[in-house]
């Protein structure tokens, strides 16, 4: 058993439909193109073979453009409609299987008739002829179209990326062309395999896309080499595009024809008007690339430059043999596979520079991010459901119950004076960078810094805004001892705290704005702070916070009921002292000093006087038993004022 292919066997051909036994057969060479003015041409092939027990066939390749096949006058297949006006099956690889007892031992004669369509090819023209076992023709054969399926399969993943990335980013308009290019390239491929013929359609229907993915092939290309290497904004690259887009009229009215015309002949004939202009688009690539390389050194247009002549090479190898001029297999797949390999390594080139500076933007932009945060923090814009800056708007603004924390440092302005400028900043900054992460540690923000006094908020909890303001007094009283060392003057704070309904968003006019708090707890709550200096109090809380923390955590005395000023309703005071030795004697006062001050709200201002004078006496820098004892002296001497209810009406903020 063995094989036959063609460059083992002597063919011979004869114009016109002729029989095995005819005369005037010449010898010729197969594959060919016989085109000769004749539209029919027989082939003739006599061959010894001894077949063994396999199922043998023949492979003609492609014939041009129908044929009828005989083995020793028996007909073993045929392909296409003799006598349609319309293209058959040019471009089909002919398998055809042998039926049993038709091959002989000694010689067989084959007989092939072809009937052409186009007048520049006829006759077996491309591909190889063999003969043999049928199930090695058909591997082979599946082999070959498996292979250009996988090539075709993974472009169409490449151009789905880069129309993707189109999608994504529309203003790079290079991926845009190069999917479309690689897509048009795709459709033209593909119509080219023996898989369309898998499908059932018609040869007219394919060829009429083949021609005008090919039309559309070259422009694109252009296109996306133009929009990947921009020219300059100069009067000659006007002009430039200009005649660009003018030359592109001319396979637009091409693919119209196409459209438009039903003779296969005519498209063909559009090809001799289309080819020129790949002239004027190649010699634009090579000078948009060349330019490129020479110019800026550019190393991504060094490598266009290989793939585009490989590309442009095996265009032009694959031009002539569909034209009948020389016999070669497809070339053009192969050099398009090594032109997306360069195609691959230009992207992947420029995507890790893009990588490179998306590092480096975003490592600035983290940078940028951190010190923002240092002027309006994460946690405003996480109130207001912004995931940064740039998403942030005028106007912008959410309600919500929050704790205001206000705090000061007592006697500043003595202080302040008695330093320089920077002195002033450096103890301000020295003070602030000690007790603001007491602030964040709780879960709250500071959302203001209004000299020496903090403004923080806390949106968890009024318990941890209580935490907060008791560990930076720690703080403080460890800064203070290392003042000591230096003989400073020690340092004393006061917070007020208050919780209530807020609304938080950003105020100012489109060229200056900035996050704040509106509300009329938030004026509350820096009162409150204001009136630890006259109650002698480190912390001062109002009933509202203090009705939402755990009271058994803390040390609370009862300080006082007030109206502030531009407040009806009264505000319970309540002094939380931060458990200290120094604060001892006014821990064990809290109960004696609430019956007192309970005594002094009921009106009997004599043993409420007597009580605070015990307590006095015991501890003479509680600064509120002094008030009160002053407050009950002046109403023991001038009465108490009609409708007294036991509530201290502030007169100032």
């Amino acid at each position: 058993m063995r094989s036959l292919n063609s460059t083992q066997i002597n063919w011979e051909a004869k114009p016109g439909i002729a029989q095995p036994e005819d005369e005037g057969f010449r010898p010729v060479d197969v594959p060919g193109n016989a085109a000769s003015g004749s539209k029919e041409i027989t082939y003739r092939l006599k061959f010894d073979m001894q077949p063994g027990m396999d199922s043998y066939g023949i492979r003609l390749g492609e014939i041009s453009d129908r044929d009828r096949t005989y083995l020793n006058g028996t007909l073993i297949g045929s392909t296409g409609d003799w006598n349609s006006d319309r293209p058959q099956a040019y471009d089909r690889t002919r398998l055809y299987t042998i039926p049993s007892g038709v091959l002989k031992s000694g010689q067989n004669i084959l007989l092939v008739q072809v009937h052409g369509y186009f007048d520049y090819e006829l006759g077996i023209y491309r591909d190889r002829v063999e003969i043999g076992p049928m199930a090695s023709l058909l591997r082979e054969y599946y082999l070959d179209n498996a292979g250009q399926a996988l090539s075709i399969m993974v472009y169409v993943t490449i151009a789905a990326y880069f129309l993707l990335f189109f999608f994504r980013r529309r203003q790079d308009r290079e991926n845009l062309y190069f999917a479309l290019f690689l897509l048009s390239f795709i459709l033209y491929s593909f119509f080219r395999t023996q898989f369309k013929y898998e499908f059932g359609w018609p040869l007219f229907i394919t060829k009429r896309i083949q021609f005008l993915t090919l039309f559309a092939s070259v422009p694109l290309f252009f296109l996306f080499i133009t929009s990947y290497f921009p020219l300059p904004e100069k009067p000659w690259a006007t002009w430039f595009n200009r005649i660009a887009w003018l030359v592109m009229l001319i396979p637009a009215g091409a693919a119209v024809m196409v459209l438009a015309s039903p003779s296969g002949i005519v498209w063909q004939a559009t090809l001799d008007y289309v080819q020129p202009t790949w002239i004027f688009f190649i010699l634009g690539i090579l000078f948009v690339v060349l330019r490129e390389t020479f110019i800026h050194k550019d190393k991504d247009a060094m490598i266009m430059i290989g793939a585009i002549l490989i590309l442009v090479a095996a265009l032009v190898v694959d031009t002539l043999a569909g034209r009948g001029r020389i016999n070669l297999p497809t070339l053009l797949t192969h050099a398009f596979t090594l032109f997306v390999i360069a195609i691959a390594l230009v992207l992947a080139n420029r995507f890790v520079r893009l990588h490179d500076e998306t590092e480096e933007l975003n490592a600035n932009l983290a940078s940028l991010n951190r010190a923002a945060q240092r002027f309006v923090p994460f946690e405003f814009l996480n109130i207001l459901e912004k995931r940064s800056l740039l998403e942030v708007n005028l106007g912008d603004q959410v309600q919500r119950e929050m704790t205001v924390v206000f705090s000061d440092i007592r006697g500043f302005t003595t202080l302040s004076e008695k330093m320089t400028p920077k002195e002033n900043f450096d103890f301000i900054n020295s003070y602030l960078r000690r007790v603001g992460p007491s602030v964040r540690e709780h879960g709250g923000f500071i959302d203001k810094y209004i000299g020496d006094a903090i403004m923080a908020l806390f949106p968890v909890s009024p318990g941890e805004a209580v935490k907060s303001c008791i560990q930076m007094l720690g703080t403080v009283d460890r800064w203070n001892e290392k003042r000591a060392e230096f003989k400073y003057e020690a340092v004393h704070v006061g917070f007020g705290i208050h919780t209530g309904r807020l609304m938080l968003g950003t105020i100012g006019e489109n060229e200056r704005m900035e996050g704040t708090v509106i509300s009329d707890d938030v004026n509350l709550a820096s009162r409150i702070e204001s009136l630890t200096k006259m109650y002698g109090a480190e912390i001062l809380i109002s009933g509202a916070v203090l009705d939402r923390i755990e009271k058994s955590e803390y040390k609370v005395r009862f300080a006082d009921r007030v109206r502030v000023k531009g407040k009806l309703e009264p505000v319970s005071l309540y002094e939380v002292v931060a458990d200290k030795p120094r604060n001892s004697v006014r821990i064990s006062q809290i109960p004696a000093f609430e019956n007192a001050v309970s005594l002094y709200q009921k009106g009997d201002l004599s043993a409420a006087r007597k009580q605070f004078i015990e307590l006095y006496k015991e501890n003479t820098e509680d600064r509120a038993v002094r008030l009160y004892v002053r407050r009950i002296d002046e109403f023991l001497k001038n009465g108490l004022p009609e409708n007294w209810d036991g509530v201290e009406t502030l007169t100032s903020k």
